[in-house]
């Protein structure tokens, strides 16, 4: 029970363990002092939680260091702060050998929930790609549309097509598990078109932000004077979805998973992990057109994926005559 000790503390442990561990605590004395104890000395490492990667030869310079202590004699004066026998040269032993663990614990920690929580994120993405593959079965080749002359025209109303179709009945599949939409699910709902329709123009804006959930949906193209919506075309390269881009980080690299990458579900229905804006082989930003702007693409291979209140078209441009091709 003692060896799940830091992993309760450290959040890092499954509900089942957390749960056994919560338990065994309630009626153990001695492993809750044991916990209070492993608190006390976990402290100091509170002081800066960022990631470092351990310096490179830490681990056999922490063993050459603890093989020359250990041969050391012991110090003449024992340390009175400390019980036993234990010597400075112990302590410092000790010392070496927890700053070492503590150096390698936790980058190793961070990464292993970094890494849970990017699955957790792709495995939601996945629970809705095949929504939109169910979508693309009642409408052959077609995935939820946007209507660039509509006023409910923005790329959350992916969500809502889904579920108007009764294709998502747990919404909370739209939240990414690290995003900070998920930290706050009670304020996610995903509306109705009447809901929508009937909003003032405040609450309209607030479920346009977030209908969408943590993700950003394909914009469609403009090509011949023409828009074209999404569809499925079953493409490994074709970008559907991703984590939703961040309105204030360079590139708009989403925040989902702390600025590092993002998730990208493609046409063929794989989800791939990219640390950059671009799809992997080719120079296209899956946030933005070719000429650089949030808005939807120039061309067929212009994929552009937009955040839920994101539109296809510049507000700007919104009363040139356009036409939506089935």
């Amino acid at each position: 029970m003692r060896e799940h000790l830091i992993g309760y503390v450290l959040d890092a442990l499954e509900p089942s363990e957390r749960a056994m561990v919560e338990a065994r605590l309630s009626r153990d004395p001695q492993l809750q002092r044991d916990m209070e104890v492993l608190k006390r000395g976990l402290e100091p490492l509170g002081v800066d939680k960022a990631h470092y990667d351990a310096p490179i030869g830490l681990a056999s310079r922490t063993c050459e260091f603890v093989a020359v202590q250990t041969k050391a004699k012991p110090a003449p004066q024992p340390v009175t702060s400390v019980s036993s026998n234990w010597s400075m040269a112990d302590m410092l032993v000790a010392a070496g050998i927890f700053l070492a663990a503590s150096l390698l614990f936790w980058p190793a920690m961070n990464q292993s929930r970094f890494a849970a929580q990017v699955r957790g994120c792709q495995n939601r993405m996945g629970q809705i790609g095949v929504a939109l593959a169910n979508y693309s079965n009642l409408y052959p080749r077609q995935l939820p549309s946007l209507e660039v002359d509509h006023e409910l025209n923005h790329a959350g109303m992916y969500a809502v097509l889904l579920r108007e179709h009764g294709l998502m009945p747990r919404t909370h599949i739209l939240l990414c598990p690290a995003s900070p939409l998920a930290e706050r699910p009670e304020e996610f709902t995903v509306p109705t078109r009447e809901q929508l329709i009937k909003a003032s123009p405040q609450e309209r804006l607030d479920y346009f932000r977030q209908m969408g959930g943590s993700y950003a949906y394909n914009l469609g193209y403009f090509e011949d004077g023409r828009y074209h919506p999404p569809r499925d075309l079953r493409q490994a390269n074709q970008a559907l979805l991703a984590d939703m881009p961040s309105g204030t980080a360079e590139g708009r690299s989403s925040q989902n998973h702390g600025g590092c990458g993002q998730n990208v579900l493609f046409g063929d229905m794989h989800v791939k992990y990219l640390t950059s804006c671009k799809r992997s082989g080719c120079e296209d930003h899956i946030f933005l057109n070719k000429e650089g702007k949030p808005y939807a693409g120039l061309d067929r291979n212009d994929i552009v994926l937009g955040a839920s209140h994101d539109v296809p078209l510049a507000p700007s441009a919104t009363q040139v005559p356009l036409h939506a091709t089935p």
